[in-house]
């Protein structure tokens, strides 16, 4: 039976190995320690595994007591420590090639501007009077500021003019410690992809159109599957991810990569080398039939892929995303979670919560999940369902 080191992670990969046959070791991070992952864990060790020197001394004891078939990770911090350690030990997962030009967002602008592929102009500034040159240089078109190395569209902001642009600065450089990365703003719908890549041989599962706050903000809102698109830009978006997979050295395993559909074309926001987060794994899932997680955890073992069974047409999520209020009641949740199409609800709003901003996808309350008869149906659903979960607030002084 294959044994598989897992890096971090919620408990969703538990039963995906469970289902699988495969047994598992793995190494959690103490915030997000859950009672079934050490109860089905065959090893089990909470530490901080972004130490290099303690998730190898550990990986190395383990892998000589009971050796490994390969090491994985699904959480995006983990992506780096579990592809050193897969290299380490000499077994299946090190996709690390892919992982270093991806978790450092101004390493992928610069690998796509040497290769003339998905053009932006962006600049790396290490202070306000960097990105001030670099609005002035775009004439004053919007830019977006975001962290290298962040995720969960935490610190990230549209600065729409020069006047914006100071506040904006100090609110996305206290989201990190180092440079930040300043783009030229995309205009056109957003749309991330979900890839399964097998020795270099990348095959897109899904694509997925997004919904996302207003300006100046990019938290996520929803999402639905299949995206609705013509051939033409279809064909444009499948080739455009299909070469950037080619040149990252993706191998074997899943992608997750966000790009906007331009007016002169596709073009990629950024990409991380793990399953979409956000449920989009399941939306997936639910209408390809593409398992990500158990698909390339059969990959790096060498095992026959799961049979792909899709059980909906369409689907659609719609996240909870109350702000700057004091929730005073809530009711109707039952109610939402009989309504039509509904898969589940999830919903974390309590009497007596005082939300602040939605500073990142973290801060949201919960979500509905919807199947439909096509996307259209799927959307009503899920808005629906929504709102049928009654919320009392009062705005915050």
């Amino acid at each position: 039976m294959s044994h598989v080191l897992v890096v971090g992670g919620r408990s969703t990969v538990v039963g995906k190995l469970e289902k699988l046959g495969v047994r598992f070791s793995m190494v959690q991070l103490p915030e997000l320690f859950e009672e079934r992952q050490l109860r089905a864990a065959q090893r089990y060790a909470v530490l901080d595994y972004l130490d290099p020197a303690e998730l190898l001394a550990i990986s190395r004891a383990w892998h000589r007591i009971d050796p490994f078939d390969a090491v994985v990770s699904y959480t995006e911090y983990g992506l780096e420590p579990a592809s050193r350690v897969a290299a380490e030990l000499g077994v299946a997962g090190d996709n690390l090639t892919a992982v270093l030009a991806t978790r450092d967002k101004t390493r992928t602008r610069e690998l796509l501007e040497r290769n003339g592929l998905s053009p932006v102009r962006y600049r790396v500034c290490a202070g306000l009077d960097e990105a001030r040159a670099f609005l002035h240089d775009l004439g004053g078109a919007p830019i977006v500021l975001k962290p290298r190395d962040g995720g969960l569209s935490e610190g990230v902001f549209i600065v729409e003019s020069a006047a914006e642009l100071a506040q904006r600065w100090a609110m996305t450089s206290a989201t990190t410690t180092g440079p930040v990365l300043a783009e030229e703003f995309l205009r056109g719908p957003e749309f991330s992809i979900e890839t399964i890549s097998h020795n270099g041989v990348h095959e897109i599962a899904m694509i997925t159109e997004k919904l996302t706050t207003p300006a100046p903000r990019f938290v996520e809102l929803g999402h639905q599957v299949p995206a609705r698109l013509d051939p033409a830009p279809r064909h444009s978006v499948e080739g455009l991810i299909q070469e950037f997979l080619d040149l990252i050295g993706q191998t074997t395993g899943p992608a997750h990569t966000e790009i906007k559909l331009t007016p002169t074309g596709p073009k990629l926001i950024e990409s991380q080398t793990r399953i979409g987060g956000d449920q989009v794994w399941e939306l997936c899932e639910m209408v390809s039939g593409v398992d990500l997680f158990a698909e390339s955890i059969a990959l790096l073992c060498g095992l026959p892929r799961p049979p792909r069974t899709p059980v909906a047409a369409a689907a659609a999520i719609r996240f909870f995303g109350l702000e700057q209020v004091r929730v005073l009641d809530v009711a109707d949740v039952a109610v939402a979670e009989q309504a039509h199409g509904v898969v589940r609800v999830v919903c974390t709003l309590r009497a007596g919560q005082e939300l602040g901003s939605l500073a990142s996808s973290d801060s949201r309350q919960g979500y509905v999940l919807c199947t439909g008869d096509d996307v259209e149906d799927a959307v009503a659903n899920a808005e629906a369902a929504r709102d049928l979960v009654r919320v009392k607030t009062e705005a915050l002084e």
